[in-house]
């Protein structure tokens, strides 16, 4: 979730992508890293989680995300501005998790949490603007883990409150007025109910796999807002638990998981 600039057009929202570990057992550490993005920005994402309990699991998640881009100044010229955004954003979840079925390749988990954020633009005549953002999620997720863990899909579904502070504004109304008014309506509708459904693709090791994640964000509650509205990443996953130590151990190797 963060801004992002498609022309001259400022986007205040875009989804992260959903962390689904797929944990099977307790004392197992899973961590992704992806890059992507949607129709106007670039970012990326990073995220670890860790499974405290047999039932319990915590994560922690960030996503950094944004663009520059030359925009001309009017319909009539060949001259133009630069105008940018960019930000970052962290969160923190905890829930449940619980594996079933014939070797428990089906696995369901459901994690709630809060995170922070901040967004930086940059419109004409080198004006800006500055948000914070705070966002509130529940996120159910229900997929399939194979039986060594060499393959994963799963889909997960996150209703998520968001609300986005203006915490500068110095855009002129007279030399940025569409943007102007855009900022000015945020001020007056900062909070949205958001639904964000996920679906990932992870193949490879045990240990260590590609993945690809595509997740939509649909604002159920402002229309007012501007917003990217999907965020497509590819990247890696790893994984090291009970197997992992194992086959290490066997192979005289004490920490780094094993990939062949």
């Amino acid at each position: 979730m963060i801004l992002s600039l498609v022309g001259c057009t400022h986007y205040y929202y875009a989804p992260n992508s959903e962390n689904i570990p797929l944990f099977k057992e307790k004392h197992t550490f899973k961590g992704k890293a992806g890059i992507g993005g949607g129709d106007g920005y670039t970012g990326g994402d990073i995220q670890l989680a860790y499974s405290a309990t047999p039932k319990i699991a915590i994560m922690l998640n960030s996503f950094f995300a944004g663009k520059s881009e030359l925009v001309p100044d009017n319909y009539s010229s060949n001259t133009s501005h630069e105008e940018s955004g960019h930000g970052s954003y962290f969160e923190l979840g905890a829930g449940y998790y619980k594996a079933f079925g014939i070797n428990k390749i089906w696995v369901f988990e459901t994690y709630a949490g809060a995170g922070t954020g901040s967004e930086n633009h940059i419109y004409n005549y080198n004006q800006t603007a500055k948000l914070g953002i705070i966002k509130y999620f529940i996120q159910p997720s229900f997929g399939y883990s194979s039986k060594k863990q060499t393959f994963e899909i799963a889909v997960g579904s996150r209703f998520c409150s968001l609300n986005l502070k203006m915490n500068q504004n110095n855009v002129s109304i007279q030399e940025n007025g569409e943007n102007r008014k855009v900022l000015d309506t945020i001020g007056i509708h900062p909070s949205s109910i958001l639904w964000e459904p996920s679906i990932m693709i992870a193949a490879g090791w045990h240990s260590f796999k590609f993945f690809a994640e595509r997740t939509t964000s649909k604002n159920l509650s402002n229309r007012y807002l501007p917003q990217e509205n999907e965020n497509f990443i590819i990247g890696l996953k790893f994984a090291l638990d009970r197997e992992t130590k194992s086959n290490n151990k066997v192979n005289g190797d004490s920490f780094y998981p094993r990939t062949d």
